[in-house]
Order: C-alpha cells, then structure tokens, then sequence
C-alpha cells in the first residue's frame, strides 16, 4: 500500500483539489456554509500548490502562503482591499502554476501519469485563474455578467460555471458577458483554452509515439 502512495503523482494532489473546487463546493453555494467552504476550498487549493514546487519555483512557497493568509483574512475581514490582494495573488500563483505544468510537460521525454496529470491539471487551472478574474470584475462591476439570478457577486457557483463553459467553448447562453472587460476576457481565455488543446494534447500524442516507436 505504501509503495502505491509513494508512486501516485504528487501533482494528482493539485488535481483532486481542483475536481473539488469545481464540481463539489459549489453545490453547497447557496447554503449557510458557503461562505466557509469558499474559504477552505481555495486554500486547499492554494495548499496543493506545494505539490508541484521544486527547487526552481521555490519563490511559488511565498506566495502561496501570504496568498493562504489573505483568504483567511478575508474571511474574518470584509474589505473590498483584502478581497481584491486575496484574489490578485491567487490568480497570480494559479497562472504561475499552469506554466510550471506545461514547461514540466515540454521537457518531459516520455509520457507518464505524471504528464497525463499535469497536463489534465493545467487545463483546468486555466478555468480556475479566469474564475478569479471573473470574480474580481465583478465586484468591480456587478452587470459586467447577466447572472441567470440576482445573485449579487457572491455568487461563486455561477462564476466557476460560467468560466469554464467559456475556457472550454461550450456556451450554453444561460450567462453572457456584457462589459467589454467581460467580452475580452471570455474572446482570450476561449483561444487560449483551444490552444492549449491543440497543442499540448499534439505534444503528448508526439512524445508518446516517439517514445513507442521501433528503435532501429
């Protein structure tokens, strides 16, 4: 048993912390714990981080820390400024994160699940950054979105739905941006999204039958 824990990926931690952000949490969204479970949902978040740091993205441990601090404070404190630095370096360490994943992808020379992890995981880390700066623009500017509710902004579950329709294309219509700020983000984040399955997924296939082929 111990020997199978020791071959798990250790970035398999990123990407169970992120299938529970995405999928679980936001059920509880509109209950009288959501408040908290926003709370330990991104520090968990934030936590498996630590998972994909090595000695070259050492500096990543900083941040993630004041990061994990300022979403606790920001739960103890209503302040549009603790919201916002809370939001800001997430999306920062997030972003960081998903070029660590593709940068460890690339160098990468054969594939294996530790690959297929990372590479299923930096996918979905771009939804995650987009549903932090879909969350910051709308306390900026509550209309930038048409909700399917009055939902004001705290409405995570929504936010999280709507951006990774947008990161994968998909586009049902139920929420559609209306700021030019929104329609900007939704127009990158939709590219970038189909880029990093073009390539990244053309990458792999690549490596993987590279590393199968008859060795002359």
């Amino acid at each position: 048993m111990f020997y199978f824990i020791k071959k798990v990926p250790k970035s398999l931690y990123l990407l169970i912390s992120i299938f529970a952000f995405v999928f679980v949490f936001p059920i509880f969204d509109e209950t009288k714990f959501a408040q908290i479970l926003d709370t330990t949902s991104f520090s968990i978040m934030l936590l498996s981080i630590f998972s994909i740091i090595d000695n070259k993205t050492n500096y990543l441990r900083y941040l993630v820390i004041s990061s994990i601090l300022l979403i606790i404070l920001m739960y103890f404190m209503e302040h549009e400024f603790v919201r916002f630095a809370a939001f800001t370096s997430s999306s920062i360490i997030f972003a960081i994160a998903t070029g660590v994943m593709i940068h460890q992808i690339i160098v990468s020379k054969t594939v294996t699940p530790k690959v297929i992890v990372e590479t299923i995981s930096g996918y979905l880390l771009i939804g995650v950054v987009l549903v932090f700066l879909n969350s910051m623009m709308m306390w900026v500017n509550p209309d930038a979105l048409s909700l399917p509710r009055e939902s004001g902004t705290e409405d995570l579950s929504n936010i999280i739905y709507y951006s990774f329709i947008t990161v994968t294309t998909i586009g049902y219509g139920d929420v559609l941006p209306v700021s030019q700020l929104a329609k900007s983000l939704s127009i990158l984040f939709g590219i970038i999204g189909q880029l990093y399955l073009t390539i990244i997924i053309a990458l792999i296939i690549g490596k993987y039958l590279s590393s199968n082929s008859p060795k002359n």
